[in-house]
């Protein structure tokens, strides 16, 4: 299973939108999100000028969303601000059309085929915990070891997982306390969404997603303060729980994938491992 998909290259020509009106009713917008990647840097448009070979009265104009670039500058705006692949996908998401968000039934009764509920008792009987989110991260469906790895949570098969994660406040997450480094996975969690949020930005279940979002303090931080974005999972970082007993926390390998012939649901799949960083070390070996 792959946890990235390549598409931090240019777009086709035929996309550029050189010209195109700026969309009014999307939550995030190239404009938008450039402004955050100079401003996350310290930079004032005469240095992002020097920086991009863009002028600073035009970078003015990106980022107030009154014009769209043209490819060529987007692709200098990638390469002067040093932006990593996720970061250039973001960009170039931003830079194409919005795709159109389909239904959560309509994508619920795609991935619910025998062949892969069978795969989930497979998986359940391997002690795997596998779920299926759709782009808004709400559960399609799951094995009920993912529910067991996460018990008396308030996690249910409706359930969304970005706002069970990071309720409007003054609600508590019911995440944060299983979580052995709740900053560290809210901020690979909102750089998830920002992905997610920027591909489908004016479709009005995301709108509502992010307004929800933007009443959680952690969700509003992170998306102000930095640049992270993410489509996929390092495996070689654990995801770390407390034990609700007390008990000195454990670990799960995390692994996501895209799902090939549905490409707008993402797998969410972990089983128990070692973490290093957990274990204490031998100190006879000193």
């Amino acid at each position: 299973m792959n946890n990235t998909s390549d598409r931090s290259g240019a777009p086709d020509e035929r996309h550029e939108r050189d010209g195109a009106h700026p969309e009014t009713d999307a939550v995030i917008s190239l404009g938008s999100w450039m402004r955050t990647v100079r401003e996350h840097y310290g930079l004032t448009r005469p240095e992002a000028e020097d920086k991009t070979g863009i002028s600073g009265s035009y970078i003015k104009d990106i980022e107030n969303d009154r014009t769209i670039p043209r490819l060529e500058m987007v692709q200098s705006l990638i390469k002067g601000y040093r932006l990593d692949a996720a970061q250039a996908r973001l960009t170039w998401d931003l830079f194409l059309p919005p795709v159109r968000l389909p239904s959560v039934a309509e994508l619920r009764d795609r991935i619910t085929t025998f062949d892969r509920l069978h795969m989930l008792h497979q998986l359940s009987d391997q002690d795997m915990a596998l779920v299926f989110l759709d782009p808004a991260w709400n559960i399609l469906v799951a094995t009920h070891t993912f529910y067991d790895m996460l018990p008396d949570t308030g996690l249910h098969p409706d359930s969304n997982v970005a706002l069970w994660s990071l309720p409007p406040a003054p609600a508590p997450s019911p995440a944060a306390p299983l979580l052995a480094e709740p900053v560290v996975e809210g901020r690979w969690l909102v750089g998830m969404l920002r992905g997610t949020i920027a591909r489908y930005r004016t479709s009005p279940e995301v709108i509502r997603l992010y307004h929800q979002l933007s009443l959680n303090p952690l969700f509003t931080h992170h998306m102000n303060t930095s640049i992270d974005v993410a489509y996929g999972r390092d495996e070689q970082r654990p995801l770390r729980l407390r034990c609700p007993t007390g008990r000195e926390p454990f670990a799960f390998t995390l692994q996501t994938t895209a799902i090939s012939d549905i490409p707008e649901i993402r797998g969410f799949l972990a089983w128990r491992t070692q973490d290093p960083y957990l274990d204490p070390p031998d100190l006879t070996m000193f």
